[in-house]
């Protein structure tokens, strides 16, 4: 057996028999460089924690993950998605209906503010803003435009919230629907244009989804959801 062979069964040892121990007391135990105990490591194919700025290490086989893929040892947090940027994102693809950075915050019981912040600049993050608050969206729920609308519904937030709607640009997007009968959510700004429709595109697209008038109808059916829009109270001052 080499020296290689060697001392890979006893780092795996050693971290077997303590479950979790710090990259520095494993350097120490081992008597070897800081490299090679990472290439060590890494043949063992470790996990690092992303608590503690990666500083402790385990082998795979010793966490038993939760249903968010989380594990904690004395307060010394693993993911099985690998480190908090990328454990973030999953945890906001896995929760179909959104999240929050509270709620973020509770699952990984760390603060997120710095890795929101890079994972803006890297643009990888979707949302929203609820109040004075912001809702964490899945990848799937932005790219369906019909999905969006349903989580978010009617709440305020800052896609839908703009100034009141004149009842004349009301009248203006009606005429549109009545002629068309079929309107392409991909086509909002050819149908702004054709009509000089003075309504956000945003709260055109909220009002053709919340009435159902993006899929063929009949010219009835049309019609009927059209009137539907018309004859609310409130049609003067919609606000979303």
């Amino acid at each position: 057996m080499t020296d290689k062979e060697e001392r890979l069964k006893t780092i795996e040892k050693f971290i077997e028999q303590k479950k979790v121990l710090s990259f520095e007391k494993l350097v120490q135990f081992v008597n070897v460089s800081d490299i090679t105990v990472r290439r060590d490591l890494r043949a063992l194919n470790y996990m690092a924690s992303y608590t503690h700025r990666g500083q402790f290490v385990t082998l795979p086989a010793i966490p038993r993950f939760n249903d968010n893929g989380i594990w904690f040892f004395r307060k010394i947090g693993f993911s099985q998605y690998g480190n908090s940027l990328e454990s973030i994102l999953k945890l906001i693809d896995k929760s179909k209906q959104g999240v929050s950075r509270e709620e973020l915050e509770d699952i990984l019981k760390i603060g997120i503010s710095k890795q929101i912040q890079i994972l803006i600049g890297q643009e990888k993050l979707h949302r929203v803003k609820l109040g004075s608050k912001y809702l964490y969206l899945p990848e799937e729920v932005m790219k369906n435009k019909k999905k969006k609308y349903r989580l978010l519904g009617s709440r305020q937030t800052e896609d839908y919230f703009e100034k009141n709607v004149r009842i004349k640009d009301l009248i203006a997007l009606l005429k549109a629907v009545l002629e068309h009968n079929k309107i392409k959510m991909t086509s909002l700004k050819q149908l702004a244009k054709k009509y000089s429709l003075k309504l956000p595109l945003n709260k055109i697209e909220k009002l053709l989804l919340e009435n159902q008038l993006t899929e063929k109808k009949g010219h009835r059916s049309f019609k009927e959801a059209a009137n539907k829009i018309s004859n609310r109270q409130d049609c003067t001052r919609l606000s979303f």
